[in-house]
């Protein structure tokens, strides 16, 4: 039975002053991802600064998230790791918290293996009892997963999709052709990228994962609504406005998220150090682009 739907956000994680999880502000984000269309929530992924993170933090802010959506739209935890031992007790605490789906990327400090990734997502799906989604992240992990690799974690027991990228649209239109050749049929597939992910709903992948829609979640929804409809006019007219943010957040990543997120008056806090805020020739595209999208909610 499918889970996830047309759009999944992945909300940046707000810290206090005294660099805490601010638990309350990420109810609001996941209310406001709810309320604007969203189809599920994601928390602990890259845009929600996973790596940043100690064990106990993940665990309120899995807990928070799973609170705050009350059964409403699945929840989503990244358990990403560098060793196995420490990505299995963050995927207990996910389940034990409530998490609907667990997110496993490949970190290491060496780039995996396809054996090795092969063994990871293995280990995981052994001691969970909750759905799994494979991860393609080349840029943070340095690992690439080519058709085959996936296709092989793809058929694990208990690994329910796979959260997958291209570099432009056609790469995202051939990468959803071959998965959907290869990948059990009951295997979700869905892409990320704020800018490309739209292609992979109109390639017919299920699901647009996309960190910029944490903070915009009402102006993705409509264009991740109209993709899967198969209304490519449309999408592609909505996501014109859309396509600046979402390549500033290709070159600057979760910064530039949690920039839009204040200047939309979100308390998203401090991002954790080294991290910085974006320079100013970046934060005034970012104004920019969101002037142009008038009312952004």
């Amino acid at each position: 039975m499918p889970l996830l739907g047309a759009l999944v956000p992945y909300l940046p994680t707000p810290r206090t002053i005294a660099d805490d999880v601010a638990e309350d502000v990420l109810a609001t984000l996941v209310e406001r991802a709810v309320a604007g269309g969203a189809s599920g929530v994601a928390v602990l992924g890259s845009t929600g600064g996973f790596a940043y993170l100690d064990r106990e933090q993940r665990r309120r802010v899995a807990r928070a998230a799973v609170e705050a959506a009350a059964g409403r739209v699945p929840v989503v935890v990244g358990v990403g790791e560098l060793t196995t031992r420490d990505v299995l007790d963050l995927a207990r605490d996910a389940e034990h918290a409530g998490a609907d789906a667990l997110l496993v990327p490949t970190m290491s400090y060496l780039p995996l293996t396809d054996d090795e990734v092969l063994e990871l997502y293995r280990c995981v799906t052994n001691v969970v009892g909750i759905p799994v989604w494979a991860y393609h992240n080349p840029v943070a992990t340095r690992y690439s997963f080519t058709v085959d690799a996936l296709t092989h974690v793809a058929r694990l027991p208990g690994v329910q999709g796979v959260k997958d990228r291209g570099t432009d649209r056609d790469a995202v239109h051939d990468r959803a052709r071959q998965l959907h050749h290869h990948l059990p049929a009951d295997v979700e597939i869905g892409f990320s990228g704020d800018a490309l992910g739209v292609h992979g709903l109109l390639a017919g992948a299920r699901t647009w994962h996309s960190g910029l829609a944490g903070v915009l979640p009402t102006r993705y929804a409509e264009v991740a609504a109209a993709a899967a409809a198969g209304d490519a006019d449309r999408a592609l007219a909505l996501m014109a406005p859309l396509a600046p943010i979402g390549d500033l957040v290709a070159s600057g990543g979760a910064r530039v998220v949690h920039a839009v997120g204040e200047m939309l008056g979100l308390a998203v806090g401090p991002l954790p150090a080294p991290l910085r805020r974006p320079g100013p020739l970046v934060l005034t595209q970012i104004e920019r682009a969101l002037a142009d999208l008038g009312d952004p909610a």
